[in-house]
């Protein structure tokens, strides 16, 4: 039966975030202060996961046809499952299966581990991860990691998480098999991308004791410096944190030589900035929505309701009855319909604007809009926070 991957429990120093408590050490410890709430894109990634994880077990003899048919039907009911996902998720499967089977030609008892419990408390305090799957044989232990989204490129190289897992499987099978080179593979299928690295066994060994170990301790007892950098994308401090902050608003108050005009050198300081600041202001923004949704009052500030595009109902007889209205018009079905209803805007030309409300207007929904924080002094009317959190969770 397939892991509830969503159930799982997570170290206080994760593998999955080790790049950031690697760098910026007293970030864990502040992150416990903020709730676990997950993105969307998160749950969606869980997902795949769980359709990777099925067909493995089904592929490697694990589980039987009847066992994989019962917990797909269950997976494919998911509202964020999409035709694509099965499709996508076949690629990570194929490079498992396919490397595993090599394995095994080297090999015989070569094993693949499928979402596999890796601890490396030997190096981190409490530090365990769940590998998405292992190949451990004689030679080449190897690691491959599903990334499921397609908003940035990841890849091995002295990837933290993997390495992390690496040292957790080579403690655990080092003894059983002749392992002199760690490989850490990253499929990401959205993507069409596929990023491989390798290193040596006595270099990871190393990277763990002289890298890891004191960095985890730090980590651990919250202590060390803030230090901001790529590996603040997916902090959830990150709105709140003053060295962040502090990094970004030194763009501010950088002092140009020309008062009046940027060179072309500082341009592109301001250039490879951008998605740093981007990602931090956007941040700011989301926390303060979040926290106003939740009733706090930000002073000068309101919750209102946001922009909202007007679209067709969702009445079953809408083709037939919209068809109705526009033929008694004198205007032919071709030049409203494709297999289906054309947009608003085109029909709304078609019939000419002083006329689309009083023959179409009936046919036509404005949602409301997300909710969104506006100055006191907008014109809009302050929205109740029970509604506003019924109205932004739609």
């Amino acid at each position: 039966m397939a892991v509830e991957h969503s159930q799982r429990k997570h170290a206080l120093l994760s593998a999955s975030g080790a790049s950031r408590w690697l760098n910026c050490t007293p970030s864990a410890r502040l992150e416990e202060k903020f709730d676990g709430s997950t993105s969307s894109y998160a749950e969606e990634g869980t997902l795949a996961h769980e359709f990777g994880e099925l067909n493995l077990r089904l592929k490697s003899g694990s589980i039987e046809k009847k066992t994989f048919n019962s917990e797909i039907k269950t997976l494919r009911k998911s509202k964020l499952y999409g035709d694509e996902m099965e499709s996508e998720v076949e690629k990570y499967v194929s490079y498992v299966m396919e490397t595993y089977a090599a394995a095994k030609v080297k090999t015989p008892d070569a094993v693949l581990l499928i979402e596999e419990r890796l601890d490396f408390s030997h190096l981190v305090e409490q530090g365990f991860g769940t590998g998405d799957s292992c190949i451990v044989a004689d030679g080449t232990l190897e690691i491959i990691d599903l990334k499921y989204g397609k908003g940035v490129s990841v890849d091995a190289e002295e990837n933290s998480q993997l390495k992390l897992y690496g040292s957790g499987a080579l403690r655990a099978f080092e003894l059983m098999y002749d392992i002199q080179t760690v490989k850490l593979t990253i499929v990401q299928p959205r993507l069409d991308h596929i990023s491989s690295w390798e290193i040596s066994t006595e270099d990871l060994i190393r990277w763990g004791e002289e890298v890891v170990k004191p960095k985890a301790e730090m980590a651990y007892s919250g202590e060390g410096e803030q230090k901001a950098g790529s590996w603040c994308r997916w902090c959830k401090v990150k709105a709140m944190c003053a060295s962040l902050a502090e990094e970004n608003i030194k763009l501010a108050k950088h002092e140009f030589k020309d008062p009046y005009l940027l060179s072309d050198e500082q341009l592109l300081g301001v250039f490879k900035q951008i998605p740093m600041l981007t990602d931090w202001a956007n941040s700011v923004g989301e926390y303060i929505l979040a926290e106003a949704l939740k009733g706090k009052k930000w002073s000068g500030y309101k919750l209102v309701e946001g922009k909202s595009r007007r679209k067709w109902s969702d009445d079953e007889s809408l083709l037939e009855d919209v068809s109705t209205v526009l033929e008694k018009e004198g205007f032919a079905k071709k030049d409203f319909t494709t297999t289906e209803l054309v947009g608003i805007t085109s029909i709304e030309k078609l019939v000419g604007k002083n006329n689309f409300n009083p023959l179409l207007g009936d046919f036509i929904v404005i949602p409301s809009g997300k909710p969104t924080l506006a100055l006191e002094s907008d014109k809009r009317p302050a929205m109740g926070v029970e509604q506003a959190k019924i109205d932004f969770s739609k």
